[in-house]
């Protein structure tokens, strides 16, 4: 067990999953995580001394956790697939975490038409479910209407794809957490100008943005989570030590850019 911190306790790490697919249906993909890791995974963070914070809290903390024994990591999950609610919401229930979901809002095509991998070729969640989701205790937000490449779209398609899909988000969510997660991690300052004036009160990157939460709430960084559950990958991953080598080579990356 890891030593209980002092709170209330600053930046808590946000991880990224998108399909937490059936053992069965694995196919090789850094998107897709099978149940039993995902169960895994979720065991040694609580059994570590980790607990999940709503998103909501934390933002309106200024990213900031509750003060609570333990270490706040916050969960996410992108594009709102149906084995979401299959695989994911049980095994989050049994531990007592919670997370944010970000689903594609584009409520005429429940599947995933923009990637060519097979292994995300899968149904998306529908209306009923996405509010069964909200039900379980998770929160809804916005991955955008039709998961677009934000930077290349013109202005008008832009505001199309923020403003609509919050209004597509407010007919389903009881409570819509007016965040969005950034389709592809895709972002620059217009976009983030785009996305305040929608009236967003956050936004989520992916390996971008500073290293603390609360540092560019519209560029949030967060870390994707592989198909893995040693205690050396685990123990990487919720050290902070990724996170501050993807944040070295933004930082090169963007220099090199100005």
């Amino acid at each position: 067990m890891t030593a209980d911190l002092p709170g209330p306790l600053v930046n808590p790490i946000v991880l990224m999953y998108h399909r937490v697919c059936a053992d069965a249906e694995w196919r090789p993909s850094e998107f897709v995580v099978t149940a039993s890791t995902f169960r895994r995974q979720l065991r040694w963070l609580a059994g570590h001394g980790y607990w999940t914070p709503r998103l909501s809290e934390v933002l309106g903390a200024g990213g900031r956790a509750p003060r609570r024994p333990g270490r706040p990591v916050i969960l996410t999950f992108d594009d709102g697939y149906a084995d979401n609610l299959a695989h994911a919401v049980p095994a989050l229930r049994e531990v007592g975490f919670t997370a944010a979901l970000f689903p594609v809002l584009d409520l005429e095509r429940r599947v995933n038409v923009w990637d060519d991998a097979p292994a995300l070729r899968a149904p998306l969640l529908s209306v009923r479910e996405l509010r069964a989701v909200e039900d379980a205790g998770l929160e809804l937000g916005s991955h955008g209407l039709r998961h677009r490449w934000l930077t290349r779209c013109a202005d008008a398609e832009l505001r199309e794809e923020l403003v609509r899909s919050r209004e597509v988000l407010a007919s389903v969510a009881t409570r819509p957490l007016p965040v969005l997660a950034y389709p592809y991690g895709d972002v620059d300052e217009r976009v983030k100008r785009a996305v305040r004036a929608a009236g967003y009160e956050a936004a989520l990157a992916v390996n971008s943005g500073p290293l603390e939460l609360r540092g560019d709430r519209w560029e949030i960084r967060r870390q994707r989570v592989a198909n893995r559950a040693s205690d050396a990958y685990l123990g990487v991953l919720l050290s902070g030590t990724e996170k501050l080598w993807q944040w070295s080579k933004w930082r090169v990356r963007t220099a090199l850019a100005s």
